[in-house]
């Protein structure tokens, strides 16, 4: 009897043991489920301003990056920003790059942190305007990585036929137009040739999709995946390049035409001089940049050229 007490009370250490972990383990990976029904903090600080007389200056970033993080890697540049121009910052959030667009199209927000794809769509449909641009590495371009897990044996995109494969966002240059354009240059489209698609909605959490092997594939920002990669390695270390597409026009910042063309070139002075500021020169450094530059419409023009592609050559054979 004694005996058969003991082999209950392992049995049930077990049990509660095994649960734990596999709590832990589904915690851990609910970053790809993010909750977006509370990542638009607009509504707390309209309240907070109630009665106040300071302008509010309302800012909306695309989710290149995921909730958890955005306003981590965003606010204190935001801060100094609106503190130069004696306005109170108000973050807006959504899920997908048009919701961003929308919101900017509708006058909801004044200025937008957009990914290049939704930049050449928004100019396309309400004349969205580049503000400014970031200058990384020297340069305002970025690119596509085609990223599998560091153990795969997979050479090239070929590879991935049958596959697992992560897109970030319907409307990503980076994330989802790239790697359709370099299926289309082979005849295929991603619905016949991967087994199983899906999106994630942020560079990060398709990153951490491949590291954590939910996907054998996926398509993102080599900005995010350089950034990480030199500061939070955990889940790029997991991850290796594939391939890496040609360089294309970096996701700027942006403003509806309609802004106050004085709060425009407001915004525009401080931007194109953060850099001259020894502090924020270093919070800038942290996110991998260097300055801010006017930007030119024409940098968009490759990927302008995708979508067209793409459209004459696969979508009238869907």
């Amino acid at each position: 009897m004694k005996r058969r007490s003991v082999l209950y009370f392992i049995a049930v250490a077990i049990f509660f043991t095994a649960a734990v972990l596999i709590l832990f383990r589904w915690n851990d990976r609910q970053v790809l489920k993010v909750d977006f029904h509370d990542v638009s903090p607009e509504n707390n600080v309209a309240t907070e301003l109630q009665g106040k007389e300071q302008p509010v200056l309302r800012i909306a970033i695309g989710a290149m990056i995921s909730p958890r993080l955005t306003l981590r890697y965003y606010e204190d540049l935001l801060n100094v920003v609106t503190g130069k121009l004696g306005m109170k910052p108000v973050f807006i959030q959504r899920k997908t790059y048009a919701e961003v667009n929308q919101l900017l199209q509708d006058r909801q927000v004044d200025i937008a942190f957009v990914c290049s794809g939704p930049y050449v769509r928004g100019k396309q449909d309400f004349s969205m305007e580049l503000l400014a641009v970031p200058v990384v590495n020297g340069q305002t371009v970025y690119y596509s990585y085609l990223i599998v897990h560091k153990a795969s044996p997979l050479k090239n995109l070929n590879g991935l036929r049958g596959k697992k494969f992560a897109f970030t966002d319907p409307d990503s240059n980076t994330g989802k137009l790239v790697p359709t354009y370099m299926l289309a240059k082979r005849g295929e489209r991603p619905e016949s040739f991967f087994r199983e698609t899906f999106f994630t909605y942020s560079h990060d959490n398709s990153i951490q999709a491949v590291a954590e092997k939910l996907a054998d594939g996926a398509a993102v920002d080599s900005l995010i995946w350089d950034y990480f990669d030199k500061n939070d390695p955990r889940y790029t270390s997991q991850t290796r390049i594939l391939e890496k597409s040609p360089p294309y026009g970096i996701p700027p910042i942006v403003v509806n035409p309609s802004l106050d063309p004085a709060l425009k070139q407001r915004l525009r002075e401080i931007f194109l001089r953060l850099h001259e500021d020894q502090a924020t020169a270093v919070l800038l450094k942290q996110m991998n940049i260097e300055r801010f530059e006017t930007g030119d419409d024409g940098a968009y023009d490759s990927i302008r050229e995708l979508e067209k592609w793409i459209g004459k050559n696969i979508s009238g054979k869907q």
